[in-house]
């Protein structure tokens, strides 16, 4: 089941070094000069702090950061510095991971009372709450850890604070989407897609949708709030990998709606895999129907009052939005938030096929 992006557009890739995902240390370095660079992305305050050097560029190495305008090919040449220890960059990012969780979130979810923000409150809220040994704190952990690394592999970062490595302000011109930031060194950028995808996404995915289908073939009614907890996150990832793709494709000015329309079918598959599973798990249970009563949520899943009030909240929302959700997915809008995961709410489900 593909959940991200496994490397870069073909065609648009910031180097030739890694290309099957291994991460060999650079060995021509240009300068002995070690500095440290503090990355930031837009979703969060937290800086990741990153030791990079020159290096001397070789065939397959971009050294520019381009973009499109008003259907003109723009770019701007950037200094070659890479990471100097990628084990190290991999530790870095993993407690950016964790720290900058709360951040992402509150940047990202929206309003405090729609159901993306109450969802994702729900599920820190737990994974904070249950005991480490638990089947779902260890569900929630290996979601919400992946949900954040994606988003820092499908979100622009740049450099922030003093060391900018000789780089001017004004480096990206009046016509970038990203005028007035200091970019990532493409092969640097390139090492931090390869920390993400292959040295934490990988291992991330790997444990949480074996455990997740463990979770789902036992299919106890005490597991259904986790496993509706993890489907929605899954869910609405994709719709966001999704949007992503998208952008991609106009900033580039692909002519194309998304700029890997085979990934975009993948990830869209995956979805279809992710409702058949919760819909057969869930038949014969429809928490969020009216007919479901809150005694029946503490005797059959077990639910605490805390956990009662999300359901009523959720089963209001639904109702509130199901029309225009309808609306998003009839017109084929698979960027929408809520394209996904309104269809975990369907009582006579079915697939949906993609169109790119």
């Amino acid at each position: 089941m593909t959940l991200y992006k496994t490397g870069q557009v073909p065609g648009y890739e910031w180097t030739q070094r890694w290309t099957k995902g291994t991460s060999d240390p650079i060995q021509l370095w240009a300068s002995s000069e070690i500095r440290t660079v503090y990355v930031s992305v837009r979703y969060s305050t937290e800086q990741l702090p990153l030791k990079v050097r020159r290096f001397v560029p070789q065939e397959g190495d971009k050294l520019e950061r381009t973009w499109a305008y008003q259907g003109t090919k723009k770019s701007a040449l950037i200094p070659p510095y890479a990471l100097v220890d990628v084990e190290a960059g991999t530790s870095a990012y993993t407690t950016y991971i964790r720290e900058s969780m709360k951040d992402i979130f509150s940047t990202m979810l929206g309003n405090e009372e729609d159901l993306l923000y109450k969802t994702y409150l729900l599920a820190y809220h737990m994974w904070q709450k249950e005991e480490r040994t638990s089947e779902a704190f260890g569900l929630l952990n290996w979601t919400l850890r992946l949900w954040v690394a994606i988003r820092l592999s499908t979100t622009s970062a740049f450099i922030v604070g003093k060391e900018t490595l000789d780089m001017p302000a004004n480096i990206l011109d009046e016509s970038s989407p990203d005028h007035g930031k200091i970019p990532l060194p493409p092969v640097m950028g390139a090492q931090m897609d390869t920390i993400l995808i292959h040295h934490i996404q990988n291992k991330l995915r790997h444990e949480l949708l074996d455990n997740l289908q463990k979770v789902m073939l036992r299919n106890k009614p005490t597991s259904w709030l986790v496993t509706y907890l993890v489907s929605f996150i899954l869910l609405h990832n994709i719709a966001l990998i999704t949007k992503h793709d998208a952008s991609y494709a106009i900033k580039h000015g692909m002519n194309r709606r998304f700029a890997r329309e085979q990934k975009v079918r993948e990830y869209h598959m995956g979805a279809n895999v992710i409702l058949a599973h919760f819909h057969y798990c869930n038949k014969g249970r429809i928490p969020f129907s009216d007919e479901c009563e809150d005694k029946d949520l503490r005797a059959l899943a077990q639910l605490d009052e805390e956990k009662i009030r999300f359901v009523r909240a959720t089963r209001a929302l639904v109702q509130r939005h199901q029309q225009e959700w309808n609306q998003a997915r009839s017109n084929g809008v698979y960027e929408d938030d809520y394209y996904f995961v309104s269809q975990l709410f369907d009582e006579k489900w079915q697939p949906s096929t993609t169109n790119v």
